[in-house]
């Protein structure tokens, strides 16, 4: 609060001036500044300001019982949650980038809206457009971001009143075709790895440990000497690595044992040898580093004139292979970190293992015509 001289040219005299402010102690983008001019007397200008006060005590308190803008909100969210704010989920920088950059796509025209006049109605305007335009994941992951972002405000106290999430209730009624994961079959694997060695391609070594433990990525880039027990023919995972978070725990927060085959344990010790006094297991390249190693794979795949897949699609080939073998699903879900049987299963099928020899009873052709087609 202040009450100022100032000087008027046109009316050549002195008035005094008032400025009230008023910030709230709840929410700190709540400010309320009120002004008056051209006060004649310092004595009517005690009284205008007494005035102001209470407007804008009267307004703040309004203020602070309504909700704040969405982008407001929005905004908040991902800088609390970026800090590791106790209201949030415990989500990495990639993933709160991700929720902050589809929330603001697909409602946009909630942005200059208080969250308190985001309806169902107007939620669900939003989760149609999204099942017109996105796949399933994706449509999963912008509700997912909404929800995170609300259940915040409503945590935190930005959200005043009613804690109803305005997405609650709604069922999604499009599903997407499933189609056949990609994968590489036992020749075309034997292919990858012979012609990569027979032209000595530098991330050989990195593609025949992906296909020999089902290692992801990371927790190849993060493999070190002191996690590989030679005496007892196991690959401790324990650590992985990404761009955005350097070194950290295995994707399911639990290490795990990965048996050494006598195939696996020699080429160990070829490794051992080629990397001298380096820690690592594997040479950690650049582009690795940055991401590209399933564009590197995808580019030799089509040079070689195999199926082109992503770099995770190794560790796929590696529970095929092993369930083809008639290894235990639940003992591969150990060796390569699943929990989740879903999963699992869609590897189960791509082995064919529940439908194999199921049709070798079928007798339905004409005698002739089957031993004429006999080869």
């Amino acid at each position: 609060m202040a009450i100022n001289l100032y000087f008027e040219k046109k009316q050549n005299k002195q008035f005094f001036k008032v400025r009230v402010v008023r910030k709230s102690s709840i929410d700190p983008n709540v400010v309320i500044t009120k002004r008056a001019f051209g006060i004649e007397t310092k004595a009517e200008a005690i009284k205008v300001e007494k005035k102001l006060n209470l407007l804008a005590e009267r307004e703040l308190v309004e203020n602070e019982n309504k909700s704040c803008l969405w982008e407001n909100l929005l905004y908040e969210w991902e800088q609390s949650a970026s800090k590791g704010d106790i209201f949030s989920r415990q989500l990495n920088q990639q993933t709160i980038h991700d929720y902050a950059f589809v929330v603001r796509n697909y409602t946009s025209e909630w942005l200059k809206l208080r969250v308190d006049e985001i309806d169902k109605s107007k939620a669900w305007l939003v989760l149609e457009k999204v099942e017109q335009d996105v796949s399933v994941s994706r449509r999963k992951r912008v509700r997912t971001a909404i929800d995170a972002i609300f259940s915040w405000g409503y945590l935190s106290g930005r959200i005043k009143g009613s804690h109803n999430i305005p997405t609650e209730g709604y069922k999604s009624h499009r599903k997407d075709d499933e189609k056949i994961p990609e994968i590489l079959t036992l020749t075309e694997i034997r292919t990858l790895l012979s012609y990569a060695k027979t032209v000595n391609h530098p991330w050989y070594p990195i593609w025949a440990l992906a296909l020999m433990t089902g290692m992801r990525s990371g927790e190849l880039y993060a493999l070190e000497w002191d996690s590989v027990d030679f005496e007892n023919r196991v690959i401790y995972v324990h650590r992985n690595w990404t761009n955005r978070t350097g070194f950290g725990s295995t994707k399911g927060r639990y290490w795990r044992a990965v048996p050494m085959s006598d195939e696996l344990a020699n080429f160990m010790k070829e490794q051992k040898l080629a990397q001298g006094s380096e820690k690592s297991v594997l040479h950690r390249f650049n582009l690795w580093s940055k991401g590209q190693q399933a564009q590197i794979l995808r580019e030799f795949c089509v040079g070689s004139g195999i199926t082109s897949v992503k770099f995770h699609t190794l560790r796929a080939c590696f529970a095929t292979q092993l369930i083809k073998d008639g290894v235990a699903p639940a003992v591969v879900m150990k060796i390569a970190g699943w929990k989740d049987l879903k999963t699992m299963q869609r590897y189960i099928r791509l082995a064919g293992i529940e439908v194999k020899g199921a049709t070798n009873g079928l007798k339905l052709l004409p005698e002739a015509a089957v031993k004429t087609k006999k080869i």
